[in-house]
């Protein structure tokens, strides 16, 4: 559960000029907790002296929503000594409460009065902590054993096992209505930058910015979630291209970028097949996850990646090859598409498929494994609309849970792209 109520969004245009927003706008809201704004706007040669309109439809109600989100809790990251972060207690759901002594940030110890203070933890922070040491599933064991007399010995050995030079970033988050600090996360004190979801974000604008009036696409936000650590953002790119009489494709850019987590920061693509049958309609979306097939695109599952050690100059270097990306994902994605539409028996996919499911050991899509089986029994794939139609009520279950309806999409393109290549 997140610590602040995520926001989701979907929409299905932005054509309209009242959906976009100033550039100045834009980076009024999205400079707070965003250290590096100046060095990002200097990068992209941003000229502030000129008033100049994104081009990106419902741009306008993404930044409403960060306004109002980054409202709602305060975000400080505090530089401490890991042997000085001492368990105080294990708790329920892959929580404790921790000391963290010897903080150095003036403003926090004014505030607190103390150079010290007790937090509970959030998402992984616990094991951020604990799993330095391997010591994870030892402190879960005295938890639900009793045994909370264990817990100086953690503490000892802790301390006993860190050198005293050794820092960390302690990531903490409060909530407006609270007057206590969470521990979201702790992350490296070394080469780990703050390229937070507002710095993320600035990033995105500024490059689909670029590519929407370089290629003169027409450019919308379609859907995003947002939550105090994470951002999942999705850019339409251009109008539907048409690959056959009966047959549409759609493009996405995909922002991903996770706070709480040391990973990259990334832009990946989804495909939207639209399929027309006899008057009717349907659709599924793939997720390309191009590993098993080197050969054939020059980059992974993911487009384009950043990483938190990275300069800004460096992630400018990299993010300025997102044209030609797009581009090489584009002309890729029509065979892909030629190559599912032509799968010769949809009903023997289906049960390839079904099998696949049957398999599924993953946590992220073990706990829908019922309900999916359930769904593509419920239509017979006669067709390749019928097929169409189970797979996308099957995409239906997941609902907001991104990381679930990603894994879905990826594993259904290999899935269907194998197959699609069996029949040519």
């Amino acid at each position: 559960m997140t610590i602040i109520k995520k926001t989701n969004r979907h929409y299905t245009n932005g054509d309209s000029v009242e959906t976009m927003a100033s550039l100045e706008n834009a980076i009024a809201v999205l400079s707070r907790d965003n250290e590096y704004v100046d060095k990002v706007l200097e990068c992209f040669s941003v000229d502030r002296s000129k008033e100049k309109v994104i081009q990106i439809g419902n741009v306008k109600n993404l930044l409403e929503d960060i306004s109002i989100l980054d409202s709602m809790a305060e975000k400080k990251d505090v530089r401490v000594k890991v042997r000085d972060i001492v368990l105080d207690k294990m708790l329920e759901e892959e929580a404790a409460l921790f000391t963290l002594y010897g903080i150095s940030d003036l403003d926090l110890v004014k505030k607190l009065h103390a150079d010290h203070i007790q937090v509970e933890s959030r998402y992984s922070a616990k094991n951020d902590v604990l799993e330095i040491h391997k010591l994870g599933k030892f402190a879960n064991f005295c938890r639900d054993n009793k045994w909370s007399d264990l817990l100086d010995y953690i503490n000892e050995y802790i301390r006993n096992h860190t050198k005293n030079n050794e820092f960390c970033s302690a990531r903490l988050i409060r909530p407006i209505e609270s007057d206590r600090y969470l521990l979201r996360a702790v992350t490296s004190d070394k080469v780990y930058r703050n390229y937070g979801i507002n710095f993320s974000v600035l990033v995105a604008l500024l490059s689909v910015n670029r590519y929407a009036m370089s290629t003169k696409s027409d450019v919308f936000i379609d859907n995003y979630q947002i939550d105090d650590s994470r951002v999942y953002l999705s850019f339409r790119l251009g109008a539907p291209v048409r690959i056959s009489d009966n047959l549409e494709l759609s493009f996405s850019l995909i922002l991903e970028n996770d706070e709480i987590k040391d990973s990259s920061v990334s832009f990946s693509g989804v495909f939207q097949l639209m399929y027309t049958s006899e008057g009717r309609n349907t659709n599924i979306t793939l997720r390309p996850n191009t590993s098993h097939y080197p050969g054939e695109m020059s980059y992974n599952t993911d487009m384009l990646t950043y990483t938190h050690s990275m300069s800004v100059e460096k992630v400018y270097d990299k993010i300025s090859n997102l044209p030609l990306y797009i581009e090489k994902y584009v002309s890729q994605v029509a065979k892909y598409a030629k190559a599912i539409i032509d799968i010769k028996n949809p009903n023997e996919v289906k049960s390839f498929i079904v099998e696949a499911v049957n398999k599924a050991k993953k946590d992220e899509f073990s706990k829908y494994k019922e309900a999916v089986l359930r769904r593509l029994a419920a239509i017979e794939s006669n067709s390749i609309f019928d097929l169409f139609e189970a797979l996308r009520s099957v995409e239906e279950l997941f609902g907001e849970d991104i990381v679930s309806r990603e894994y879905w999409r990826k594993k259904l393109f290999n899935l269907l792209f194998s197959r699609g290549k069996d029949s040519e």
